[in-house]
Protein backbone atom coordinates (compact mmCIF):
# COMPACT_ATOMS: atom_id res chain seq x y z
CA UNK A 1 0.00 0.00 0.00
CA UNK A 2 1.35 3.42 -0.93
CA UNK A 3 1.85 5.96 1.77
CA UNK A 4 -0.25 9.09 1.87
CA UNK A 5 1.33 12.33 0.62
CA UNK A 6 2.04 15.01 3.18
CA UNK A 7 0.36 18.39 2.71
CA UNK A 8 3.67 19.83 1.55
CA UNK A 9 4.20 17.01 -0.96
CA UNK A 10 0.67 17.40 -2.30
CA UNK A 11 0.99 21.21 -2.57
CA UNK A 12 4.33 20.85 -4.38
CA UNK A 13 2.94 18.17 -6.71
CA UNK A 14 0.01 20.41 -7.63
CA UNK A 15 2.33 23.38 -8.17
CA UNK A 16 4.49 21.24 -10.47
CA UNK A 17 1.42 20.34 -12.54
CA UNK A 18 0.30 23.97 -12.84
CA UNK A 19 3.75 25.41 -13.56
CA UNK A 20 4.51 22.70 -16.12
CA UNK A 21 1.26 23.40 -17.96
CA UNK A 22 1.85 27.17 -17.87
CA UNK A 23 5.39 26.74 -19.22
CA UNK A 24 4.17 24.49 -22.03
CA UNK A 25 1.44 26.92 -22.95
CA UNK A 26 3.81 29.94 -22.99
CA UNK A 27 6.62 28.16 -24.83
CA UNK A 28 4.08 26.69 -27.25
CA UNK A 29 2.59 30.12 -27.98
CA UNK A 30 6.07 31.52 -28.70
CA UNK A 31 6.92 28.58 -30.99
CA UNK A 32 3.62 28.96 -32.83
CA UNK A 33 4.14 32.71 -33.24
CA UNK A 34 7.81 32.57 -34.26
CA UNK A 35 7.97 29.37 -36.31
CA UNK A 36 4.41 28.07 -36.81
CA UNK A 37 5.27 24.93 -34.82
CA UNK A 38 3.55 23.37 -31.84
CA UNK A 39 5.67 22.40 -28.86
CA UNK A 40 5.37 18.66 -29.70
CA UNK A 41 6.27 19.31 -33.34
CA UNK A 42 9.37 21.23 -32.27
CA UNK A 43 10.28 18.43 -29.85
CA UNK A 44 10.26 15.84 -32.65
CA UNK A 45 12.22 18.05 -35.05
CA UNK A 46 14.79 18.91 -32.37
CA UNK A 47 15.33 15.25 -31.54
CA UNK A 48 15.70 14.34 -35.20
CA UNK A 49 18.33 17.08 -35.60
CA UNK A 50 20.11 15.79 -32.47
CA UNK A 51 19.97 12.26 -33.88
CA UNK A 52 21.72 13.28 -37.09
CA UNK A 53 18.62 14.10 -39.15
CA UNK A 54 17.04 10.65 -39.30
CA UNK A 55 16.09 7.85 -36.94
CA UNK A 56 13.88 4.83 -36.59
CA UNK A 57 10.55 5.84 -35.03
CA UNK A 58 11.13 3.60 -32.01
CA UNK A 59 14.49 5.24 -31.31
CA UNK A 60 12.99 8.70 -31.68
CA UNK A 61 10.09 7.86 -29.34
CA UNK A 62 12.50 6.46 -26.75
CA UNK A 63 14.75 9.54 -26.96
CA UNK A 64 11.77 11.83 -26.38
CA UNK A 65 10.17 9.63 -23.74
CA UNK A 66 6.93 9.21 -25.68
CA UNK A 67 4.95 6.11 -26.49
CA UNK A 68 4.87 5.07 -30.13
CA UNK A 69 1.23 6.11 -30.70
CA UNK A 70 1.91 9.68 -29.62
CA UNK A 71 4.94 9.86 -31.90
CA UNK A 72 2.97 8.32 -34.79
CA UNK A 73 0.33 11.05 -34.42
CA UNK A 74 2.96 13.80 -34.51
CA UNK A 75 4.75 12.18 -37.46
CA UNK A 76 1.51 12.16 -39.48
CA UNK A 77 1.09 15.89 -38.78
CA UNK A 78 4.74 16.61 -39.64
CA UNK A 79 4.53 14.54 -42.83
CA UNK A 80 1.41 16.41 -43.98
CA UNK A 81 3.33 19.66 -43.49
CA UNK A 82 6.34 18.14 -45.34
CA UNK A 83 8.62 18.70 -42.33
CA UNK A 84 9.60 15.02 -42.14
CA UNK A 85 9.48 12.08 -44.53
CA UNK A 86 9.56 8.33 -44.15
CA UNK A 87 12.39 6.45 -45.80
CA UNK A 88 13.34 2.80 -45.99
CA UNK A 89 15.61 1.97 -43.08
CA UNK A 90 19.05 1.49 -44.64
CA UNK A 91 20.24 -0.71 -41.79
CA UNK A 92 17.10 -2.78 -41.34
CA UNK A 93 14.95 -5.19 -43.25
CA UNK A 94 12.47 -4.21 -45.96
CA UNK A 95 9.64 -3.73 -43.43
CA UNK A 96 11.50 -1.12 -41.37
CA UNK A 97 11.51 2.59 -42.00
CA UNK A 98 13.17 5.66 -40.65
CA UNK A 99 11.95 9.20 -40.35
CA UNK A 100 14.05 12.02 -41.70
CA UNK A 101 13.80 15.74 -41.31
CA UNK A 102 13.33 17.52 -44.64
CA UNK A 103 14.89 20.78 -45.79
CA UNK A 104 11.62 22.50 -44.89
CA UNK A 105 11.73 20.82 -41.48
CA UNK A 106 15.28 22.02 -40.87
CA UNK A 107 14.25 25.57 -41.76
CA UNK A 108 11.29 25.38 -39.35
CA UNK A 109 13.57 24.00 -36.63
CA UNK A 110 16.09 26.82 -37.18
CA UNK A 111 13.28 29.39 -36.98
CA UNK A 112 12.12 27.90 -33.68
CA UNK A 113 15.49 27.52 -31.95
CA UNK A 114 15.76 31.21 -31.08
CA UNK A 115 12.29 31.20 -29.55
CA UNK A 116 13.10 28.08 -27.58
CA UNK A 117 16.38 29.50 -26.27
CA UNK A 118 14.65 32.78 -25.32
CA UNK A 119 12.10 30.76 -23.36
CA UNK A 120 14.87 28.89 -21.54
CA UNK A 121 16.53 32.20 -20.68
CA UNK A 122 13.28 33.77 -19.51
CA UNK A 123 11.93 30.84 -17.51
CA UNK A 124 15.24 29.57 -16.09
CA UNK A 125 18.03 32.08 -16.55
CA UNK A 126 16.06 35.03 -15.23
CA UNK A 127 13.94 33.17 -12.69
CA UNK A 128 16.42 30.97 -10.84
CA UNK A 129 19.70 31.72 -9.13
CA UNK A 130 22.52 29.16 -9.18
CA UNK A 131 21.44 27.47 -5.94
CA UNK A 132 17.82 27.18 -7.10
CA UNK A 133 18.91 25.84 -10.48
CA UNK A 134 21.14 23.25 -8.79
CA UNK A 135 18.26 22.22 -6.51
CA UNK A 136 15.85 21.92 -9.42
CA UNK A 137 18.41 19.90 -11.39
CA UNK A 138 18.90 17.53 -8.43
CA UNK A 139 15.14 17.17 -7.99
CA UNK A 140 14.58 16.47 -11.68
CA UNK A 141 17.37 13.87 -11.71
CA UNK A 142 15.78 12.17 -8.69
CA UNK A 143 12.37 12.15 -10.40
CA UNK A 144 13.88 10.81 -13.62
CA UNK A 145 15.69 8.08 -11.67
CA UNK A 146 12.45 7.10 -9.89
CA UNK A 147 10.51 6.97 -13.16
CA UNK A 148 13.20 4.85 -14.82
CA UNK A 149 13.42 2.56 -11.80
CA UNK A 150 9.66 2.00 -11.68
CA UNK A 151 9.46 1.58 -15.47
CA UNK A 152 12.31 -0.95 -15.42
CA UNK A 153 14.60 1.33 -17.46
CA UNK A 154 17.08 1.86 -14.63
CA UNK A 155 20.63 0.70 -15.33
CA UNK A 156 20.47 -1.38 -12.15
CA UNK A 157 22.33 0.70 -9.64
CA UNK A 158 21.63 3.65 -7.41
CA UNK A 159 24.63 5.76 -8.40
CA UNK A 160 23.82 9.34 -9.36
CA UNK A 161 24.21 10.03 -13.06
CA UNK A 162 27.26 12.23 -12.44
CA UNK A 163 29.13 9.29 -10.89
CA UNK A 164 28.23 7.06 -13.83
CA UNK A 165 29.51 9.69 -16.28
CA UNK A 166 32.74 10.16 -14.33
CA UNK A 167 33.46 6.41 -14.35
CA UNK A 168 32.88 6.30 -18.11
CA UNK A 169 35.59 8.95 -18.64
Amino acid sequence: MQRRLSDRELDTWQRLQVVTERLRRRVGADLRSDADLSEPEFTVLAHLVDMGGAARPTACAAAIGWDSSRLAHQLRRLERRELVERRPDPGGDARGSSIAITTTGRAAHRAAVGSHLRAASTWFGEALDDAQLAGLDAALRALDHQIRRLDGDDPGDDRPEEQEQEQER
